[in-house]
């Protein structure tokens, strides 16, 4: 979904600077990075951020700067610690964000909050892809979580939130047809902050 929808939600405007919360050691970042991006992954395991250098063959230059561990690259930069504790001040603002596996890993009394966190990140007009994930929740409790797309829409009120594809993605997840699922569906959504 990333390579198929990318180009349409950033339209036809330059590079920039890509957030990517929750990352863990997603591929994803180096295709942004080959998009001419500047891409900043938060995830909280440094051997998941050591394991993306290495598998993708990249060299991170490793430093200490409580409350993270940074690991800088030429196009990536890996913060490791709490998406929480990030500010402006630490890492600056984006113009664009990726949410690939975030906000389906959190909660629901955490999900506002983490919301607030990434719009406090994003520079006016910023543009985002999420991908999220539906199924019935007396069938499987996350992580993955579902996430309802009238409660996405609710999280997201400060943004232009459109759907750009929802598929029934079962089929493809074998593993959680056996942790009890009937149907899945995992959706697209183009999301943009309202000015």
């Amino acid at each position: 979904m990333l390579t198929r929808f990318w180009p349409d939600v950033v339209a036809a405007e330059p590079p920039g600077r890509v957030l990517v919360p929750l990352c863990g050691k997603s591929e994803d970042l180096r295709w942004l990075s080959e998009q001419g991006h500047e891409v900043v992954g938060v995830e909280l395991s440094l051997l998941a951020a050591k394991a993306f250098a290495a598998e993708q063959g990249l060299v991170l230059t490793e430093t200490d700067e409580p409350p993270f561990t940074v690991l800088r690259g030429d196009k990536v930069t890996y913060y490791v610690g709490d998406v929480f504790d990030l500010t402006p001040e630490i890492t600056g603002r984006f113009d664009r964000f990726y949410d690939r596996a975030a906000l389906i890993a959190l909660p629901p009394e955490t999900r506002p909050g983490y919301v607030r966190q990434i719009h406090s990140l994003l520079s006016g007009g910023a543009r985002g892809l999420l991908i999220g994930l539906e199924y019935d929740p007396s069938q499987m409790h996350g992580p993955p979580f579902t996430v309802p797309e009238a409660e996405l829409r609710r999280l997201f009120e400060s943004f232009q939130c459109e759907k750009l594809l929802e598929y029934d993605c079962l089929e493809q997840e074998p593993h959680f047809k056996q942790r009890g699922l009937t149907w899945m569906k995992e959706s697209a959504y183009s999301l943009r902050i309202s000015s």
